[in-house]
């Protein structure tokens, strides 16, 4: 429970340590990916894999990159909600001004809340966190496409972790 209120904390003193950096860049965004859930039934480990889709919105300066996501997800019965913050580290921020099409690293982090129910009337809910990896190419001033690999893991007996190749597109206004 520690954990949880430390981190909450962390995220909220980031946000409000942040708004003033990220008053330029404003973004929304949508995302599909291919998902792999591993779930834990009656003792029985099961994995399926299929696809995930979501929306996102936040904000981005030229070393950060801060966003509120809510994804979907829908594999073999069972229905996935996610809403996370995630929080986003540019590494190579100088190409940013250099190159027309820019390529960005990132490596980020991410925390939220996860639902699951299943159609055996299951259903369960908890604190779910993860790193990811990716790469951010900036096409136009206005447009970033994402491609990355997220890694959740939660507090629940019923989901162990959720592994995602995404793909996503954002709108820099």
């Amino acid at each position: 429970m520690s954990k949880k209120i430390f981190l909450l904390s962390l995220m909220t003193m980031s946000i409000l340590y942040g708004t003033q950096d990220f008053s330029s860049e404003r973004l929304l965004g949508i995302e599909v990916g291919y998902t792999d859930t591993k779930t834990n039934t009656n003792g029985t480990q099961n994995s399926n894999s299929d696809v995930e889709w979501g929306l996102r919105i936040g904000a981005q300066n030229d070393d950060w990159r801060t966003t509120l996501s809510a994804r979907f997800l829908k594999s073999g019965g069972r229905t996935y909600q996610k809403v996370m913050l995630d929080f986003d580290h540019f590494l190579w921020d100088s190409l940013y001004e250099t190159d027309n099409i820019v390529f960005k690293p990132y490596l980020g982090g991410h925390a939220g809340w996860l639902r699951y129910t299943d159609d055996v009337s299951l259903s369960d809910n908890g604190f779910a966190y993860g790193a990811q990896v990716g790469l951010a190419l900036n096409v136009l001033n206005e447009v970033d496409f994402d491609l990355g690999y997220r890694y959740t893991v939660t507090d629940m007996e019923t989901v162990d972790n959720i592994g995602s190749v995404v793909f996503g597109v954002n709108y820099i206004y």
